[in-house]
């Protein structure tokens, strides 16, 4: 009968053991599963916040001023003329016909042509150095460019080569595509040395 009782009192201490170490690993490993779980979501909330953060803070936010006047932009006419000593004097009319304002500077390239898409005569007009200005246009403002033309009566014919002319092939300043302005004469076929029949300022001035 005591033997009995040692034997059931052994067997369940071992029991409680065994259960006690199967209950252990099972905490163990819920803890390793809690802890994994909490580091794999807080890791992409800790890294997507710092590219949110830089872009929010890297926008420009200077502001550009009027562009410059493209020859879409600008109806490019003939002056009031003057005219003195063998001189004729006319400025090179450029008017804002766009929307918006825009600006202008520089020299624009003049040449005598036959016609509005005919072959220049001579050579392109020659520059004044005598400063000049950036302008900006206003929607249906304008500024102008001041041409001098010589008379080719003043030059020796075998020189000059006077040609018929119907007007003036011009290109705004920083521009590449020119407009036909009308201009009946004579201009200078060949390049007369040491002479400028033609020349052009700035606008601006």
């Amino acid at each position: 009968m005591t033997r009995s009782i040692g034997a059931s009192l052994a067997v369940g201490v071992l029991a409680v053991g065994v259960l006690t170490t199967a209950c252990g690993a099972r905490t163990t490993n819920t803890s390793a599963d809690s802890a994994a779980t909490s580091g794999s979501t807080s890791s992409p909330t800790t890294s997507g916040s710092s590219p949110a953060s830089s872009a929010s803070g890297g926008g420009d936010t200077k502001s550009s001023g009027p562009a410059k006047c493209t020859t879409a932009d600008l109806k490019v006419t003939l002056g009031q003329g003057d005219a003195g000593a063998g001189h004729a004097f006319t400025p090179i009319v450029f008017t804002n016909t766009s929307g918006k304002d825009c600006t202008i500077t520089g020299y624009p390239g003049v040449s005598f042509v036959t016609g509005d898409n005919g072959s220049q005569v001579g050579d392109p007009a020659t520059r004044v150095q005598s400063g000049g200005a950036t302008v900006t246009l206003a929607p249906g403002k304008q500024t102008s460019a001041d041409l001098s033309r010589t008379n080719v009566g003043l030059y020796d014919p075998a020189q000059c080569a006077p040609t018929e002319v119907r007007g003036l092939r011009v290109y705004p300043p920083d521009n590449t595509a020119a407009v036909f302005v009308p201009l009946d004469g004579q201009a200078c076929s060949k390049t007369v040395p040491n002479q400028t029949p033609l020349t052009i300022k700035a606008v601006g001035q």
